[in-house]
């Protein structure tokens, strides 16, 4: 009986630390804008990853992830799945992510951006 107490308290344990991201990453840039029935968010992290999220009513919502490219003012995203239909290029200015190559312009707003660019 005992050791089965501990078993469970064990599993119970492992289970709690593993749903928990232990190390938050850190973003450098944010940009986002509301959409006629949700938001559309993009978040570039610190070790080049990005994801692309459009969410509409419901939680949780269509996320694109990848890694990211900066040449001087351009943004190149490479996905690891599907593309959006915002494309895979963006023009970064002070204020604004505009994206250029998709079925549609998309327009983001900067809330964050320490990016660097080259």
């Amino acid at each position: 009986m005992k050791q089965t107490i501990i078993i469970l308290i064990l599993i119970l344990i492992l289970t709690l630390t593993s749903c928990v991201r232990t190390e938050k990453q850190e973003t450098l840039l944010l940009a986002d804008r509301e959409a006629p029935l949700g938001w559309v968010y993009l978040r570039v992290y610190k070790d080049k990853t990005f994801e692309f999220e459009s969410r509409g009513l419901e939680r949780r919502g269509d996320i694109y992830e990848g890694i990211v490219e900066v040449r001087n003012d351009t943004i190149f995203f490479q996905y690891v799945d599907s593309v959006p239909k915002a494309g895979n290029k963006a023009i970064l200015t002070e204020n604004f992510v505009s994206y250029f190559s998709g079925e549609y312009p998309e327009r983001l707003e900067i809330k964050k951006n320490v990016l660097k660019t080259e």
